[in-house]
């Protein structure tokens, strides 16, 4: 760590003489240079880091989104039973007990999972009304007779 700081000390002061001397070449007085160069430096370094900075964010983000986005096919969403009704996406496993710790109020919130059934329809097939009104006389015919 300490050896870290040096070299970096270390280059900060090699890169300022370096441009001090540069700027002397042109007039300028070489403790202006030196102080110039260390100011270029750490502008330099500032505007990497802020551009690195959101770069990693971004990228971030993006594995954050694809992550929620796989999630959410494994996932519920649920609300919390405190007064606070928070709403978050869960993960859900049939095979183990579902558990989440809400982000409002910190408390572990037990998932339980209920299955329903319902019966599945299927369309009409024959809905024509000519045929419907055909059939409906075909029966009326062979009731009056």
């Amino acid at each position: 760590m300490l050896r870290k700081v040096l070299v970096q000390i270390g280059t900060l002061i090699t890169v300022s003489v370096v441009a001090g001397f540069w700027f002397q070449t042109f007039g300028v007085n070489i403790f202006i240079g030196i102080i110039t160069g260390a100011l270029l430096q750490f502008g330099a370094f500032y505007s990497f880091s802020t551009i690195l900075n959101a770069y990693v964010a971004l990228k971030n983000k993006k594995l954050e989104n694809e992550r929620l986005k796989e999630f959410s096919y494994q996932g519920l969403e649920v609300t919390c039973p405190c007064f606070k009704q928070t709403k978050q996406l869960v993960p859900v496993r049939l095979n183990t007990p579902n558990y989440y710790k809400c982000g409002e109020c910190n408390k572990s919130v037990s998932v339980i999972i209920d299955a329903t059934t319902a019966t599945v329809t299927e369309p009409l097939t024959n809905t024509a009304l000519p045929t419907i009104n055909t059939e409906l006389l075909k029966n009326l015919q062979n009731a009056n007779t």
